[in-house]
């Protein structure tokens, strides 16, 4: 098999890496992939002078009438279509990197170029709006298991960048097109076509690698082609090939709708596994996180240990227990936590005093040096925001005792220990530390010295 790269670069011995200005004819080939952004790319150095181009011929190829001595652009582009319909009827195969379609100006004699000029399509459709799209997005999720190409994209999903889509509400396209791959919200990225005897697979865009992780994707889609050229998905059995009756198979497709309904039961159960493992592995976030995060981990942790929240999401955090108000300010720091939780703190705690004439409970949740594993964290909090939070009787916890006390309330603490850890955060001074809140030591209040 002989494989044809039109502005796609892949390291292989299989495939033959040109631009469509200096590629041969593409009917020599048995599969032509194309990334038709290249065609644009590649005319625009040509118009610029940024790049020179030589036909197979060694002819350079101008923006000029073709001539003994040189090759013009148009004719060498346009020669594509006829090209490309022979490979086709031939039963070869297209693969079609998706991209949105687009005009190309400046080209002598050829105004109406664009970048699928080239490529022939079904009745009724065209490789531009309505049926094919410009799209932005990485998601990818696998429409057609056997599809040779499905192997490609799953292996090598991180690299998708797909920047077109096919609009399935067009008639034609769910006529003629056959979904390999879906983006966010289903939107087909991924199609395949029946043309002229052979076959255009529309697959998304990858994004630039290098290296090894090419290579291998160069492996990828050279097995996926060879596959693709011999398999059965070139076409659908007609309706009603399912009632010529066949000794066995009416067994054996009793069998395969039963182990289908069991693998449907396996990945429900694996889903519902995976939400729970992600609901408990998200409160990790209290050690490393910050920004919003860190603040979503804190008061999922506050709630479990039985707090009412009564901050609107994205607004300062706000808690109750027993009656009692709290002001709560966070912090999350790769470095020591230092006292600008407390000035916040405080600045709230001041502005509500003097509309209200009085003050709720100050909290303060620290986490220093976060990237650090805890075990080797020292001093994450600095001296004067404990002397501060001392000296106005705000109770400053860290992110790895708060993480502790939530193990503690995941490992099965009963109501009277939640209240007690509630009361001790609410009546707290200063540093409070992991055995004083659980009630098993006695915490020493040293004098208070000068905050700043």
């Amino acid at each position: 098999m002989r494989i044809l790269s039109i502005g796609f670069p892949l390291p292989n011995v299989a495939i033959d890496n040109y631009s469509a200005l200096t590629a041969a004819s593409y009917n020599d080939y048995d599969v032509l992939v194309i990334d038709p952004a290249s065609i644009t790319r590649d005319v625009n150095d040509l118009l610029t002078g940024v790049k020179t181009f030589d036909a197979q011929d060694e002819r350079p190829v101008l923006n000029a009438p073709t001539t003994a001595t040189t090759m013009g652009a148009t004719d060498q582009l346009r020669r594509r279509a006829d090209e490309t319909s022979r490979l086709l009827e031939a039963g070869g195969l297209v693969v079609v990197l998706g991209r949105p379609d687009a005009t190309i100006g400046g080209l002598l004699g050829f105004e109406g170029c664009d970048r699928y000029h080239w490529l022939p399509a079904p009745a009724g459709l065209a490789w531009g709006p309505p049926f094919l799209k410009a799209a932005e997005g990485k998601t990818v999720r696998i429409a057609a298991e056997q599809h040779p190409f499905s192997e490609v994209l799953r292996e090598h999903r991180k690299d998708v960048a797909y920047r077109a889509m096919f609009d399935d509400r067009q008639a034609e396209v769910r006529r003629h097109g056959r979904v390999i791959a879906k983006g966010g919200a289903r939107v087909p990225i991924g199609v395949e076509f029946s043309v002229l005897g052979g076959l255009v697979t529309f697959i998304p865009a990858f994004t630039e690698t290098a290296g090894p992780n090419r290579t291998a994707l160069a492996q990828a889609i050279v097995d996926a082609c060879r596959r693709l050229s011999g398999s059965d998905f070139l076409a659908e059995a007609p309706f009603w090939v399912r009632s010529m009756a066949l000794p066995g198979l009416e067994q054996v497709e009793a069998e395969l709708e039963e182990a289908q309904a069991e693998a449907d039961e396996a990945v429900a159960h694996v889903n519902a596994v995976r939400e729970r493992h992600d609901g408990l592995a998200r409160h990790r976030r209290l050690l490393w996180e910050d920004g919003q995060p860190f603040a979503q981990a804190v008061t999922e942790a506050l709630r479990l240990i039985g707090f009412t929240v009564t901050s609107a999401p994205l607004e300062p955090l706000l808690i109750e227990s027993d009656g009692v108000t709290a002001f709560v300010e966070l912090e999350s720091d790769r470095d020591q936590v230092v006292e600008w939780p407390y000035v916040r703190l405080q600045r709230r705690l001041e502005e509500h005093l003097l509309k209200h004439g009085a003050a709720p409970k100050g909290i303060v949740i620290a986490n220093g040096h976060r990237e650090k594993d805890p075990e080797q964290r020292e001093e994450e909090l600095s001296e004067p925001l404990r002397i501060a939070c001392e000296n106005y009787r705000y109770s400053l916890l860290t992110g790895r005792t708060l993480f502790a006390l939530l193990r503690r309330v995941l490992g099965g603490a009963d109501d009277s220990t939640l209240l007690g850890l509630r009361r001790r955060i609410m009546s707290g001074s200063g540093h409070l530390s992991l055995e004083a809140l659980l009630g098993e030591a006695t915490e020493e209040t040293s004098d208070a010295g000068p905050i700043f």
